[in-house]
């Protein structure tokens, strides 16, 4: 790239809300050039492929319940295999399915009588999920909201159930475990169960970027471009050069936004630990269900077991295992693949001796804390900046939807100004397949 290239549209950042925009623009012919300071695009969502390991960056699944992702993905193209619908919860050294009778009716049995909460729980939760899966995903983001454990109280969840289902559940969508989130963010995850899949894409969660990029022309996105400041239709990059344009679009995580544009206060993060590991040991289950910690004692939060979902994640006769640890002061520590696989031995015994540990990713800002107040991700990010536009968790939500969603209405904000239109979310609602 040329010191002081101009283009119409500068992007800062190759993630997914950076990916979506720069599609659409590329669509609507306006040129563009994105700057990404790593060596490869997709923000948090990478795979890294390990003697033949699939790891993701963190564990993360593809949900395929948004109500417009077909609008933004091929998902027929990703191959994508899904989690069965339910979960598995460590509870009293034993573990205990709690399962959708429809999908999984075998398990019947273990979801009435599991030591997790109460029959009047359980009706609670079919009567709260079948409510927000008849309501419009975009109404749940213009309703009132509260802390997350404050409306599960007020919705009448005994205290056991909240501990033992939806603390380490909440926790593995919002990463952290005390309930502060907002209502919102549970209802819409909520209803993303109980109208979809929580699914893995055959070739990882990579996958899902590399759509993005193939439709994108070829040396648009330039990598190893780390960006020290903007300026009125400037930006401004580490090695001394500057690339100017009428219109900059920045699509990084919420502490680079604030540092680039100024935002104060700067954003609280959660983070994550996810430790990957490999073995032939099968594990004693059928269903390949998450399993959470419902004793919420030590480091784990929730296991998969990805390779039994799709097994292209792993060599033929390989299991591999993700391990998902919250909290800073634990994902701090030296020791915390011992203290894994303590607990691990615990539930598993002892053939988690033969683990062999691939991968840790320790992930400080993995996500945005989301207490209330929320905004909704169907209005467009807005700052008061001439010629500057924001996309991806900015007035948004953390989420793969979103990001694509608040990408593609940043591109639309540029190619028909709010101005001269009425509704902000058309390149939504055209699609962008």
């Amino acid at each position: 790239m040329q010191d002081d290239k101009h283009f119409d549209v500068i992007i800062v950042g190759a993630g997914i809300a950076g990916l979506s925009c720069a599609r659409t623009l590329h669509r609507n012919n306006i040129s563009f050039a994105v700057l990404e300071r790593s060596d490869r695009p997709g923000g948090r969502i990478k795979t890294d492929f390990v003697e033949g390991f699939q790891l993701d960056h963190g564990f993360q699944v593809l949900q395929t319940g948004y109500p417009d992702i077909g609008h933004y993905l091929n998902l027929d193209d990703l191959g994508i295999s899904p989690f069965p619908a339910g979960v598995r919860i460590r509870r009293n050294g034993r573990f205990h399915v709690l399962a959708d009778p429809r999908s999984h009716y075998r398990h019947l049995p273990s979801t009435l009588a599991a030591p997790v909460g109460t029959i009047g729980d359980r009706v609670r939760l079919l009567r709260l999920t079948r409510t927000l899966s008849r309501e419009p995903m975009e109404d749940i983001f213009t309703g009132p909201e509260e802390k997350t454990i404050d409306f599960l109280r007020s919705q009448g969840f005994s205290a056991n159930f909240i501990s033992s289902f939806f603390t380490p559940f909440f926790a593995g969508a919002c990463l952290e475990t005390g309930l502060e989130a907002s209502s919102r963010v549970l209802k819409y995850i909520m209803r993303l169960f109980a109208t979809g899949t929580a699914s893995l894409p055959a070739d990882g969660m990579a996958a899902i970027v590399r759509q993005f990029t193939s439709a994108l022309p070829g040396g648009s996105i330039h990598y190893n471009r780390e960006v020290t400041h903007i300026e009125a239709g400037a930006v401004y990059l580490a090695d001394g050069t500057s690339v100017r344009a009428k219109t900059i679009v920045v699509a990084v995580a919420e502490p680079e936004l604030a540092a680039l544009v100024k935002i104060a206060p700067p954003p609280r993060s959660v983070g994550e630990a996810c430790l990957y590991f490999s073995s032939a040991w099968q594990p004693p289950f059928t269903d390949p269900f998450l399993v959470l910690n419902g004793d919420n004692r030590g480091p784990i939060n929730n296991i998969a077991f990805p390779s039994l979902v799709s097994p292209s994640y792993a060599p033929r006769g390989k299991t591999l295992i993700a391990v998902v640890v919250l909290g800073k002061e634990v994902i701090a520590r030296e020791d915390l693949e011992n203290l894994v696989r303590g607990q691990c031995t615990e539930w598993f015994g002892a053939a988690v001796a033969d683990w062999r540990h691939l991968k840790s990713y320790r992930i400080h800002h993995a996500l945005p804390k989301q207490t209330p107040p929320t905004a909704s991700p169907y209005r467009a990010a807005q700052l008061e900046q001439p010629g500057l536009v924001v996309c991806g968790e900015h007035h948004s939500l953390p989420g793969l939807q979103w990001a694509m969603m608040s990408g593609a209405m940043a591109a639309d904000r540029i190619i028909a100004p709010p101005s001269g239109r009425s509704d902000p979310g058309e390149a939504r609602q055209k699609g962008n397949v």
